[in-house]
């Protein structure tokens, strides 16, 4: 017999902010820590709809295969009990050709547990009149219901018809046919693995329609049905909602009741008083519509119609209305002891209101008004998250309203924090956020409301229509404003991604006016040199003219001095 640790898990994969599995857990038998979801095990009731909805398929179930082809190898004689939900899987009409496929994995022998539903049907009807005392009897032949309220309605308990279930009857069957078998429950789901670990336990594996298909596949075999085979036997009907009431028939002094799905069985099983009836039977199936309903058959989409009719046609035959043969075994008892198995978890009445008050405070739910109810984070209320999280199921963090909230008031404690000036524009150019200190700029003279209106209001848009014109990333200019006669040098950087313009902004007016003040001063000075280059040639002029007008007088005074001295030395001669 297979022996495991858990029937179904998580892989370990990132959780964050998508809690789908919270959501539609029909039990809430998840723990979110660290953005890591992990199934309870022991609230889960193995419906398996939080493996269907994950976008990371983080499965992680029992895979038997491994085990039975050891076995197989080994020369055990391995006996294969089919759910008969196999005919609506294969779309067949018998066993014939489905056990032919299978012998060729290995299988000495494939039987339809339908055997095991006539049995248990026989079990039930002995039943009947030492239990319909109770007031209600519930049927115990949907393992998910059983775990159901084993672990979230232990008070009823008592009313679950103390049968076996077919699977446990059609093992003990083949047993008796096969002492020495290893036997294997092809199931189309996995919730009978919890049956596994039950006292008077004659199954060995299990594996589901969906892993049988698979490893048909990868063997390259397949399963085809050339002519309907012409036995019909009434009791594959089991595979149905309603099926098992039908094969009961009618019971004398017994009132039948068939519901399916998960949400009207959790809904019968709350308002139900077993003392306010009187001789009930309720059938009750999780899955709405039946076991070609479960989870091996939920990912096939438009495919429900056609799985009733491959049930029904190989129960009764093509005419629906004839008298359909089924099973002729011996009858044997096959009772099955519930025994009493209170639920894990805290109820709500046991979580004080002053505690659920402080966690709700905690996520920033302080009035009844604050709880959102949004259901984001798995769970219908904040008052049932609230719960969650005391009880060590859920994070405050998971709330996403409030993560939300908190992460908009930290962005907008830096975002006001910045001494620059930001303004956030869309792509229309209309503001759609000022920081404290654009506000405190652009407000201050008209007291006006700019949150919504055209950018062009309060500054020159011109270099922001070119980025969305051109297609840029980032452009930095410098704009005067005559209002607030100030100088700004912006940076405006295009986020393409939430389709808006941030523009970052640096008053600058004291630079540009110290600029303004230097740049006076540069053309003043160069002024004052040019004034003084313009005097001084000026007085270059002046000397040099004067400096002309000596020269000149020099010269004619030498030359009168030149020929004075000439004269002298001609008159000596000329005495001679």
């Amino acid at each position: 017999m297979q022996r495991f640790q858990s029937i179904l898990q998580f892989k370990k994969v990132s959780c964050k902010n998508c809690y789908k599995c919270v959501r539609n857990c029909p039990v809430k038998a998840i723990r979110v820590h660290d953005h890591q979801a992990r199934i309870i095990e022991s609230q889960c009731i193995y419906c398996e709809k939080c493996i269907l909805v994950c976008p990371q398929d983080a499965k992680e179930e029992q895979n038997m295969i491994p085990a039975i082809r050891s076995a197989m190898e080994n020369k055990a004689q391995v006996i294969a009990s089919l759910h008969p939900a196999y005919l609506a899987r294969f779309g067949v009409t018998g066993i014939n050709k489905t056990r032919e496929a299978m012998k060729k994995l290995g299988f000495a022998d494939v039987a339809d547990a339908a055997e095991g539903a006539s049995l248990m049907t026989a079990q039930y009807r002995a039943l009947f009149p030492e239990q319909k005392e109770l007031g209600v009897m519930i049927s115990s032949a949907c393992p998910v219901i059983v775990q159901l309220i084993k672990k979230h309605y232990p008070h009823l308990l008592g009313n679950l018809v103390q049968s076996a279930s077919m699977m446990q009857f059609h093992a003990n069957y083949l047993k008796k046919q096969y002492p020495k078998a290893r036997i294997v429950y092809v199931s189309p789901c996995i919730s009978v693995m919890s049956e596994l670990r039950e006292p008077g336990n004659e199954v060995d594996y299990v594996i589901t329609l969906e892993e049988l298909a698979e490893w048909l596949k990868k063997e390259g075999i397949s399963v085809k049905e050339e002519e309907p085979e012409r036995s019909a036997y009434r009791s594959r009907e089991i595979a149905l909602a309603d099926g098992l009431t039908d094969l009961l028939g009618t019971v004398k002094g017994i009132r039948k009741l068939s519901v399916s799905g998960m949400e009207q069985c959790r809904e019968v099983l709350k308002e139900l008083h077993p003392e306010d009836f009187e001789n009930c039977f309720l059938e009750m199936y999780a899955c709405s519509g039946g076991c070609v309903a479960g989870p091996s058959f939920q990912m096939k989409k438009g495919r429900y119609l056609a799985d009733v009719f491959a049930v029904k046609n190989a129960a009764f035959g093509k005419n629906f209305h004839e008298e359909a043969g089924d099973y002729e075994l011996p009858e044997f008892e096959l009772r099955r002891n519930f025994g009493y198995c209170p639920a894990q978890v805290q109820a709500e009445d046991e979580v004080s209101e002053e505690e659920i008050r402080d966690v709700l405070a905690e996520m920033g739910k302080f009035s009844p008004k604050d709880e959102l109810n949004c259901g984001a984070c798995g769970y219908n209320t904040c008052r049932e998250k609230a719960i969650a999280i005391i009880q060590n199921k859920a994070e405050v963090a998971m709330c996403i309203p409030y993560m939300r909230a908190r992460q908009e008031s930290y962005s907008n404690k830096v975002f006001n924090a910045m001494p620059g000036l930001l303004v956030t524009v869309d792509y229309n150019l209309k503001i759609i956020q000022m920081n404290q200190a654009a506000t405190k700029l652009f407000n201050v003279p008209k007291k006006r409301r700019l949150i919504g209106k055209p950018v062009s209001e309060i500054m020159d848009d011109y270099s922001l229509a070119s980025i969305l014109a051109f297609d840029r990333n980032l452009m930095q200019d410098e704009i005067y404003l005559e209002d607030q006669k100030c100088y700004l040098d912006r940076v405006m950087t295009n986020d393409k991604e939430n389709k808006m313009i941030l523009c970052i902004m640096k008053d600058i007016t004291k630079e540009r006016k110290h600029k303004d003040q230097i740049y006076h001063a540069q053309v003043e000075a160069a002024r004052m040199a040019d004034k003084l280059v313009e005097e001084q040639l000026k007085i270059v002029q002046q000397i040099a003219g004067l400096l002309g007008e000596t020269a000149a007088d020099t010269k004619v005074a030498v030359e009168k001095l030149k020929n004075t001295i000439l004269l002298e030395s001609e008159e000596p001669n000329e005495k001679k």
